[in-house]
């Protein structure tokens, strides 16, 4: 039985109580009823004044019975109130020093699920050096992430004041590892909803579930068992081509990484031309260029770069982080 079933159970039997035994007094000590309950509640408390008390034999038997019966209802009832209470200003402490940080954050992840899938994503995540916020319900799993620098918001994610503290308008993606395709589709309508132009990444658990993701809006949808056995086959054909693009995407090395950068209008960089990057002193590579409709694969110095432009850069990461500011300022 949960905390609330609980307290409306309790809630009720105590106010059987009051009412039968307000009527029980009443009849076998011949008092009104505003003398009846007096003495119910001063029995139950245990103060006694002593100025009513009963006379017949019935009635003390009755007091043996409502006396504890009232104390554990009663008193169970106010404990279970106030624990209730302490432990929600605990979490609400917490919580709130935890939203507060939230507050202060942009461009970052919501990782909503905190299952086997959804800690590898924030594992990955933060070995890339991006800012995590977890949205989960059980607040056991998320203990201790705070202290790894990963920030949670501690409710359903499918509701939108939970959406909102974990900072969606300001957040650069919002990932659903949910195994119920059902809930990924029902987070990224309300993700739209609050937000429609956000990227929505969300998990699959078949390709067939595929396509009412992208219906429901999802920007990218990731089959981790079709991912996993692609991956398996790649490794397995091109070992050495794979594990030099996941070592690079992955900064686990010293030396170059490769990303991907988003040309933004107004960007310092929308405008320029790829053979003017030397002039700037940018020693990154540019090895794909992506707009809509169309990849260029290994560009030329003619390339003019446009808003919107997605550019796939290889380079040393400060090198990628000067030349992501440019792109976005």
């Amino acid at each position: 039985m949960d905390t609330k079933s609980m307290k409306f159970g309790l809630a009720v039997l105590a106010l059987g109580l009051i009412i039968s035994g307000t009527w029980a007094y009443s009849a076998i000590e011949s008092l009104n009823w505003f003398d009846a309950l007096y003495f119910l509640v001063i029995s139950i408390t245990t103060v006694g004044y002593g100025d009513v008390y009963p006379t017949t034999t019935a009635g003390k038997i009755l007091v043996l019975f409502v006396v504890p019966i009232g104390l554990v209802l009663v008193f169970g009832l106010g404990v279970t109130l106030l624990s209730e209470r302490f432990d929600d200003l605990m979490l609400r402490g917490g919580a709130g020093r935890i939203e507060k940080k939230v507050r202060s954050l942009e461009d970052h992840f919501i990782v909503c699920g905190y299952d086997r899938l959804g800690q590898e994503v924030v594992k990955t995540l933060r070995r890339m050096k991006g800012d995590v916020v977890v949205v989960d319900q059980d607040l056991e799993a998320l203990q201790g992430l705070e202290e790894s620098g990963v920030l949670y918001i501690v409710g359903n994610a499918l509701e939108e004041q939970t959406l909102v503290k974990a900072g969606i308008q300001r957040a650069r993606c919002v990932i659903t590892t949910f195994n119920d395709d059902t809930l990924n589709v029902y987070l990224i309508l309300e993700a739209r909803d609050i937000k429609p132009d956000v990227t929505v990444i969300s998990s699959a658990s078949a390709r067939e579930a595929s396509r009412r993701l992208y219906l429901a809006g999802a920007s990218r949808v990731v089959s981790p068992q079709l991912l996993g056995a692609d991956i398996l086959a790649k490794s397995a054909h091109n070992p050495y081509i794979y594990h030099l693009m996941s070592d690079m995407m992955s900064g686990d090395i010293p030396g170059e990484t490769i990303t991907q950068i988003a040309i933004s209008p107004g960007a310092a960089l929308a405008g320029k031309y790829l053979r003017e990057f030397q002039q700037m002193e940018i020693s990154a590579r540019v090895v794909l260029v992506r707009s809509e409709g169309s990849t260029i694969l290994s560009p030329s110095g003619d390339v003019r770069l446009e808003p919107d432009m997605v550019l796939v850069v290889v380079g040393e990461t400060e090198e990628l982080n000067r030349l992501d500011k440019l792109a976005s300022t």
